[in-house]
């Protein structure tokens, strides 16, 4: 039986993962765009934007506790054919998501400058950071509704709608920024501040839209929106139970992010430039992985909701086999033509010399990486987000920095000893992930099924 169902669950593996990947890809392109717009203003105005971001990052980090919760929820509900408790977790999300919002906004009215201090920034820099992450801040229930409702579509097998919304918002952010930063049409010129407000109204388009979509549909999905401001206690928790451990995860990989890489930056300027544009190029490696890991994530959540086990297994190799077999011809590329790549971003010998030995590193483990990034997505689908947590922040803690610091300062390997840490890192990784989900078979545990049910039935 489960040999019939393999070619059935690899077409859903890739209807799932397809989609994500474009958005992914289609977002790499629009933000490569919008920082050549910012670029123009100069080097002050680039690294105000780049500064930002990274706040932005950890800021995203805190909505995934509600985006990976909803997703795994909505995922088990469509598999146990509750469909109106699939609405009544995305209902609760948003409520939910209202008073993250606030505590967001709060932080961008008063927060934003004492942290910006904090992170060295002064003068202009200060000033231009401060700008660009209140425009993008206060009104924060905009990448907080997006990120909720196009999480509960993927967990409900919808992929395609989040595809479609991404790239009319990002389409429209990239003209507005032309608008805005360079005052075209009769518009003021409103450099960083621009480009931060054509973001905002891109968002805004994007919620629009996908609050128009869940109100009119006729599954599911379909949300009428009750004036309810009190979310449901059991059902809210459970959706934090799956949720915040994911964002812890990703709380303590960007702050080991930042210090491994204060780490590199000691190697000097132009190291740190290679080891900057060989992440972006890895970047584009990674996409794949990352996106057979939600199809992974919503396919076992959606098996397990159904009390199908084996299928959750099968779904979660079959996300893997795809995977191996993208991130490997990715690889194959990395390996034998970095400098092509390189080339896009840098005319530098020295840097491109420098960045394309490390991505040969990187290429060798993208069966390994691909490994990493599937089984933790079906760990977290069978409700287990806690254990991908302790791995990657074992992972980052104990290994990546330590050893990155031992072979790259100690024994002076340079930006070669940094990737050979990261490379262990996520390689131990995918063997402590794969370990857990196929070998202890935690895709057969029922402790998140239990309290799922529990949850339902109050």
């Amino acid at each position: 039986m489960l040999e019939d169902e393999r070619g059935k669950i690899g077409k859903r593996v890739l209807a799932l993962a397809i989609p994500v990947l474009l958005e992914n890809l289609f977002q790499l392109v629009f933000s490569f765009v919008d920082m050549i717009f910012v670029g123009f203003l100069g080097a002050v105005a680039l690294a105000a934007v780049g500064l930002g971001m990274q706040v932005i990052n950890v800021i995203l980090a805190i909505i995934a506790s509600l985006t990976v919760g909803t997703m795994v929820t909505v995922a088990y509900s469509v598999g146990a054919k509750k469909h109106n408790d699939a609405a009544r977790y995305l209902e609760n999300s948003l409520v939910l998501g209202f008073y993250l919002s606030i505590l967001i906004l709060l932080f961008g009215l008063f927060g934003t400058d004492k942290l910006l201090q904090i992170l060295g920034a002064k003068g202009d820099l200060l000033y231009n950071s401060s700008l660009y992450l209140k425009y993008i801040l206060i009104p924060s229930f905009l990448i907080v509704y997006m990120s909720i409702i196009s999480s509960a579509l993927r967990g409900s097998g919808d992929t395609k709608t989040p595809l479609y919304v991404s790239i009319v918002s990002n389409a429209l952010n990239i003209f507005l920024d032309y608008v805005f930063v360079f005052g075209k049409f009769g518009f003021p010129k409103m450099g960083v501040a621009g480009a931060a407000l054509a973001t905002t109204l891109s968002r805004l388009l994007g919620m629009v839209i996908l609050f128009y979509i869940i109100y009119k549909r006729n599954d599911f999905l379909s949300c009428k929106f009750s004036c309810k401001i009190v979310p449901e206690k059991d059902v809210s928790t459970q959706i934090l139970k799956i949720g915040i451990p994911t964002s812890l995860e990703q709380l303590l990989f960007n702050m080991g992010a930042l210090l491994y890489a204060t780490i590199v930056l000691s190697l000097g300027t132009k190291v740190y430039a290679a080891h900057r544009i060989a992440l972006n190029v890895e970047s584009l490696s990674f996409q794949p992985g990352f996106a057979f890991g939600v199809a992974a994530t919503t396919l076992v959540g959606q098996y397990k909701g159904a009390r199908e086990d084996d299928l959750a297994r099968l779904a979660s190799i079959e996300s893997w086999r795809k995977a191996v077999i993208f991130m490997g011809s990715v690889g194959v590329l990395l390996f034998f033509f970095p400098e092509y790549l390189v080339q896009i971003f840098t005319r530098d010998m020295e840097v491109i010399k420098c960045a394309s030995s490390v991505l040969k590193i990187i290429a060798v483990i993208q069966p390994l990486l691909a490994t990493a990034n599937v089984m933790s997505g079906s760990l977290r689908g069978a409700g287990f987000s806690k254990i991908p947590m302790v791995i990657s922040g074992v992972g980052m803690w104990s290994i990546r920095i330590p050893l990155a610091y031992v072979l790259a300062l100690k024994m002076g390997l340079g930006l070669t000893g940094a990737w050979i840490a990261m490379a262990t890192d996520i390689s131990l990784k995918a063997v402590a992930n794969y370990y857990m989900f196929i070998i202890k078979k935690y895709y057969k545990k029922e402790s998140f099924k239990l309290r799922y049910e529990e949850a339902i039935s109050n």
